[in-house]
């Protein structure tokens, strides 16, 4: 029995695939050499690895409560280093006064505190009421009479609130006025810091004066009817 023929009853066997074939070299193309290297880009393309932010603050960790304290806490700091500064600068100096120009000029505190310590002279003037009768105005005079006492260079003394004689003056010549014989007087090298002062001309009792007084000067006394 030849290939082509087949059994009676056999269905014939269908053909098989076709082989396949290898596909036809390609021989211009050289399979050992690489191609060519693409070149760099210039920048990093979109998309790509993204830029590294700034480091957050320190400030930007707290929380708002503890901004607003230490705001507060560094506004106090503040605050009390500008008193301090004025009070400083305002303790070194006293209160200003005019010098009569109207412009205000400051006293060191130390100026006024050392004057205040140093002894001061006071002035004024003893009148005797209804003496030196007869005289013109402006001639010399004295006491007569129970006042004969009352003269040129009679002593002023100024005792401070102990009794203690802190300092001594005396009368100047008399000159008659329109209310009798006036006489002035000045002591000076006072002793500060007494309550109060008493001045007294003679043995003729004292009158109290304060401290203030005495450094204003101009006092007026009167003795007689």
């Amino acid at each position: 029995m030849s290939e082509n023929e087949s059994t009676p009853g056999v269905p014939a066997a269908a053909p098989g695939p076709e082989p396949l074939e290898p596909p036809p070299a390609q021989a211009d193309a050289d399979v050992s050499a690489p191609g060519p290297v693409p070149p760099m880009p210039a920048s990093e393309p979109a998309g790509g690895r993204a830029a590294a932010g700034p480091a957050p603050s320190l400030w930007s960790r707290l929380s708002r409560g503890t901004v607003l304290a230490l705001g507060v806490g560094i506004g106090a700091a503040a605050m009390g280093a500008c008193w301090l500064a004025v009070a400083t600068v305002g303790g070194g100096e006293s209160e200003a006064h005019s010098d009569g120009g109207g412009s205000p000029i400051s006293k060191p505190l130390d100026d006024a505190t050392e004057e205040e310590t140093q002894p001061f002279t006071t002035d004024g003037a003893l009148t005797l009421i209804d003496a030196g009768a007869g005289l013109d105005d402006g001639e010399l005079c004295s006491g007569t009479g129970g006042y004969s006492d009352i003269d040129l260079g009679t002593q002023v003394n100024v005792t401070d609130a102990d009794g203690t004689l802190v300092a001594s003056g005396a009368l100047g010549l008399g000159e008659k006025t329109e209310t009798g014989c006036t006489f002035p007087f000045t002591v000076d090298d006072i002793t500060p810091g007494s309550k109060f002062y008493t001045v007294e001309v003679s043995h003729r009792g004292g009158l109290t004066q304060t401290e203030d007084d005495l450094r204003a000067g101009g006092l007026e006394f009167t003795l007689g009817d």
